[in-house]
């Protein structure tokens, strides 16, 4: 062959090699659930890294730890102030974008311009072209106000940012029944995810408790837990998943810790969590849920738990979520 033909031939497979690897996605057989993306059904994580509380660089090294032991999910927010930090560490990464999942949200009760520029400030400081799921972080404001024209306005500028190719998914966190009937008739794409407070100890638990949990699964709108170890639940309950009799119990009959337990438990129901740490132990155990099972009866115990009860809402059967005001610190 000729020599442009030869090189002509060199540079399209190179091409082609290079996009195997964007197309390459999760590792082979990596703990996933499905959701409903923009564009169709697409992978999630069952377990990545949360970032609240964590600041920038904080954040940074939390997230190179974990992406350096096999997470490929990271949870961030425009309100956690992290973003650059957990941008800088997925741009050291030896990974291909695809390769990765980002969650991100905005805060909710913006207005049109509002939000738009929160979700590009949340790309810009992430140094990325797109997220791969975009959450609206509560139905309402900080102050705890919101009404239904709002949460339409914020969804339909949400939705439209997705569709010019800036999110893979969009969802809601925080969002009850009455909230997410507000969005739902107006809304042009899938609502993939409801983020919400749910651990241990709520297997039980109410519909304001559990932000109506059995209406978003009828509606096929995944159900995501954060806090799984229940980390902004009162003393003692803030422990209970840690050391508490029941998961310890059943954790020795598995050679497993008692988090470990608490974390099976939801992952077991296709629930994904992403609890936060950044001690490599911690994060070894939070990934190593997938080669052992929870037998029926050990669910059935786990789930009929009552303690610890959910966390940081008025009461122990309300979250705080389902209603319009709030004299309590948000749990984000």
């Amino acid at each position: 062959l000729p020599q442009t033909a030869i090189t002509s031939l060199v540079g399209l497979m190179f091409g082609l090699l290079l996009a195997g690897s964007a197309s390459a996605g999760l590792p082979d057989n990596f703990p996933s659930v499905t959701i409903k993306g923009i564009k169709g059904d697409m992978a999630m994580p069952l377990y990545g890294l949360g970032t609240w509380q964590y600041n920038s660089s904080r954040a940074q090294h939390a997230v190179e730890l974990a992406f350096g032991m096999g997470y490929r999910h990271v949870d961030t927010a425009y309100l956690y102030e992290n973003q650059v930090g957990v941008g800088a560490a997925l741009k050291g990464m030896s990974l291909h974008r695809e390769q990765f999942f980002v969650t991100s949200k905005i805060p909710g009760g913006l207005n049109a311009s509002a939000s738009k520029a929160a979700l590009d400030k949340s790309l810009q400081d992430l140094g990325l072209e797109y997220v791969d799921l975009m959450l609206l972080h509560f139905p309402f404001d900080l102050q705890g106000q919101g009404s239904p024209a709002a949460r339409k306005e914020q969804w339909q500028v949400l939705q439209d940012w997705a569709l010019a190719g800036k999110a893979k998914a969009v969802g809601v966190s925080h969002y009850c029944r009455h909230h997410m009937d507000d969005i739902l008739p107006i809304s042009k794409v899938p609502v993939a995810v409801n983020q919400v407070q749910y651990h241990v100890g709520m297997g039980s638990a109410v519909d304001t408790a559990n932000d109506d949990k059995a209406f978003f699964e009828q509606k096929g709108i995944l159900y995501q837990s954060f806090s799984p170890l229940c980390g902004p639940c009162s003393p003692p309950d803030n422990t209970e998943l840690l050391n508490g009799d029941l998961v310890t119990k059943i954790g020795k009959s598995h050679n497993k810790s008692a988090p470990q337990v608490a974390l099976k438990w939801l992952v077991q129901q296709g629930i994904p969590v992403i609890p936060k740490t950044d001690l490599p132990a911690h994060l070894k155990e939070n990934m190593e849920l997938f080669d052992w099972t929870l037998t029926a009866d050990d669910m059935r115990a786990i789930s009929a738990a009552t303690s610890p009860a959910v966390g940081g809402g008025p009461s122990a059967t309300d979250s705080g979520d389902c209603g319009t005001t709030q004299d309590y610190p948000l749990v984000v």
